[in-house]
């Protein structure tokens, strides 16, 4: 756990942060990638002297905290060659299809790459799956924004998905994330 008082700096595609002192308002630009596979949590030491502690967030995108309502739609996943066996019996079959489900959800956090959203109740949302999903901004304007996306995550009702890489993302989204 990142205690309260950790100054939280995201690191640049080169690796470098630009951190600054609470105590004097110092800002200076470091080289931070030989913490990227290592401890994301430092203590920095400023030249007047203040030990603080800076949390380095490698985040491809910028993660904005929201708590958006929406609703997502699953699609089935896609049945691969391996689900089925051959046999020698007659008669009629019937394949049950993978499920689909749709429901209410609260984005928890948004970036350019995707977003994560938490359900109310029970669900039955894979790793893998598609969805679509919908929800309005609380910008200024309302804006609908309606996206195709691919489950990452799912950690009980905790779901992390990215964007599907074939749709654009809208400027209204672009706008919101800007940081």
């Amino acid at each position: 756990m990142i205690p309260e008082n950790t100054q939280r700096v995201f690191v640049k595609p080169d690796d470098t942060a630009t951190i600054n002192c609470p105590k004097c308002q110092l800002a200076k630009t470091v080289g931070v990638g030989k913490f990227r596979t290592t401890r994301h949590t430092i203590t920095a030491r400023c030249a007047c002297g203040h030990s603080f502690p800076v949390s380095l967030d490698f985040r491809k995108y910028y993660r904005k905290k929201t708590a958006l309502p929406g609703t997502f739609k699953t699609q089935a996943s896609a049945v691969d060659d391996k689900h089925w066996k051959k046999t020698k019996l007659a008669g009629v079959y019937s394949m049950q299809e993978p499920s689909v489900g749709c429901g209410h959800m609260q984005i928890t956090n948004l970036s350019c790459g995707g977003l994560q959203f938490t359900t109310p109740g029970d669900h039955a949302i894979e790793v893998g799956q598609q969805a679509k999903i919908t929800f309005t901004l609380d910008d200024r304007k309302q804006t609908k924004i309606k996206k195709h996306v691919i489950i990452q995550s799912v950690v009980g009702n905790i779901i992390g998905c990215r964007f599907a890489d074939y749709e654009p993302l809208e400027q209204g989204l672009r706008f919101y994330l800007f940081p």
